[in-house]
C-alpha cells in the first residue's frame, strides 16, 4: 500500500481522510504542528508523527526529509493543512492559505 503524508492530520478534513485511507491499509504519516496535537493520532493509527510548523521555508522542509529517511520513500501528500471552516472571515482564510503554502 501507498505511503502517505497528510499535513494538518490533526482536524477535519486531513484526520477523515487518516481514518478513510487508513481502513484501506494505506500507510499514514500525519502531520501537525504540536506534538500536544500531533501524537495522539499518531498512536491512533500506529504512525510515527511529523510535527513542523509550515509557514517556515525549514518547516516545509523537515518532514520530506523525516520521511525519506525513516521510510525511503513518500508516494502521496495530502496538503489538507490550514483549510478555512465554513464561516471563517476573509482575511483569516487568506492568513491560512498563506500559511500554509509558505508564503508567511
Amino acid at each position: 500500500m501507498a505511503s502517505i503524508l497528510i499535513t494538518g492530520a490533526t482536524n477535519a478534513p486531513g484526520l477523515a481522510l487518516a481514518e478513510e485511507l487508513a481502513e484501506a491499509g494505506h500507510q499514514l504519516l500525519p502531520h501537525g504542528r504540536t506534538p500536544q496535537r500531533s501524537v495522539p493520532v499518531a498512536q491512533r493509527f500506529g504512525a510515527g508523527q511529523y510535527i513542523a510548523g509550515l509557514p517556515a521555508s525549514a518547516g516545509t522542509q523537515r518532514p520530506a526529509a523525516e520521511v525519506a529517511a525513516r521510510h525511503g520513500r513518500l508516494d502521496v501528500l495530502v496538503n489538507s493543512a490550514g483549510v478555512a471552516s465554513p464561516g471563517t472571515a476573509p482575511s483569516e482564510a487568506r492568513r491560512q492559505t498563506d500559511t500554509s503554502s509558505g508564503r508567511r
